[in-house]
């Protein structure tokens, strides 16, 4: 049983990763018609993880499940699509689109200076060692580490909605 939710995870995980990517690139794009797009294959993410969730109730466990194991499935996937994705962001930022993360890391800056004030309302200092930290996290293994955990807490929240949706005693 326990082996059967790996397998079964393991394989959507693959499918989402690719979905994953696929909406990482678009969103990357400075192509309005493919970042709007990526709105199309977050719906689809969405169903996706609703029907695959379904399947595995019916398929592999006999029509039943807990809200808690739903939840773990939803989650799984999401942890293995995250390290599918995490892999291929760690191929675009190196060799794709190498300068993706420091224009992004750009960005960010301009909107921390921006915002200073606020920073310094609240007696956090924005000195060096500041932005070197926060340049670090702007380097492409980290930067796709951190993605795999915006995905699996992506995929809690859904999970917790799907799992109330899909359960069965």
């Amino acid at each position: 049983m326990q082996t059967d939710i790996y397998k079964v995870t393991m394989r959507n995980g693959l499918f989402m990763g690719v979905l994953f990517s696929t909406n990482f690139m678009f969103s990357a794009s400075k192509n309005l018609v493919l970042m709007l797009l990526t709105y199309a294959i977050i719906a689809l993410i969405i169903w996706l993880s609703y029907k695959t969730t379904i399947n595995f109730r019916d398929k592999v466990l006999g029509g039943f499940i807990s809200y808690w194991k739903a939840v773990y499935f939803v989650i799984l996937t999401f942890f293995f699509a995250g390290i599918i994705s995490g892999l291929f962001k760690i191929i675009y930022t190196t060799y794709i689109n190498p300068e993706y993360l420091p224009q992004l890391f750009e960005e960010g800056i301009k909107q921390l200076e921006q915002n200073r004030a606020l920073f310094e309302s609240l007696n956090m200092p924005m000195d060096e060692n500041y932005y070197e930290q926060l340049e670090r996290q702007f380097r492409p293994a980290p930067y796709s580490f951190q993605t795999i955990w915006a995905n699996m807490l992506a995929g809690l929240a859904l999970g917790l909605i799907i799992g109330a949706v899909v359960r069965k005693k």
